[in-house]
């Protein structure tokens, strides 16, 4: 029961095509959580149909999550990214009772300073919204944005949606009663 894995094969997003697996240990009433994710993908084709570049890459993180409590959410990935660098990922999340998310996000990775160009390395905040509160209906999605100051090859990881520590985290006794005043309104 503490443990959960997802494989995927396909079009993972935009940019890459291949295979994607994870498997994430969440034990029950604890704070925190470890996954690993392995990922071989290939570089679509820039007019987004269905070829492939010659761009072939393996990536995988091994992940750290942890819940502070108070809605602050703290999240260290290390391992490769899709340019090839070896680096680490620090996330630090804010997700508050009506759905509202607000957090933050650095990346240091083995690629010089001086290639990396402005800021040296990537960071960003992001935001999300629930669709629920815009639209009165229930809904487990919302509206997000990251923004990032310099876009950059170094420190840029596969962005496959519905990771499992996300899907598995909502299941939290916590996060259930937080959200059950909801109902009576």
């Amino acid at each position: 029961p503490d443990v959960f894995a997802r494989g995927t094969a396909g079009y993972l997003e935009p940019m890459f095509a291949g295979l994607s697996g994870e498997v994430l240990w969440r034990p029950h009433d604890r704070p925190f959580a470890i996954g690993l994710d392995v990922n071989y993908v290939a570089q679509r084709d820039y007019d987004q149909r269905f070829g492939l570049q010659d761009y072939r890459v393996a990536t995988g993180h091994l992940s750290a999550y942890y819940d502070f409590g108070g809605g602050y959410l703290g999240q260290l990935d290390v391992g490769r990214y899709l340019a090839r660098d070896w680096g680490a990922t620090f996330s630090l999340d804010r997700e508050f009772d009506n759905g509202f998310k607000v957090g933050a996000f650095f990346t240091l990775t083995d690629v010089p300073f001086d290639d990396f160009g402005e800021g040296s390395f990537d960071k960003g905040i992001r935001f999300s919204i629930p669709t629920d509160w815009l639209t009165g209906q229930p809904a487990q999605g919302g509206l997000g944005q990251t923004i990032r100051p310099v876009q950059r090859d170094g420190g840029a990881r596969l962005a496959i949606a519905n990771r499992l520590y996300e899907q598995v985290r909502a299941d939290r006794t916590t996060e259930l009663e937080d959200r059950w005043g909801k109902f009576w309104r």
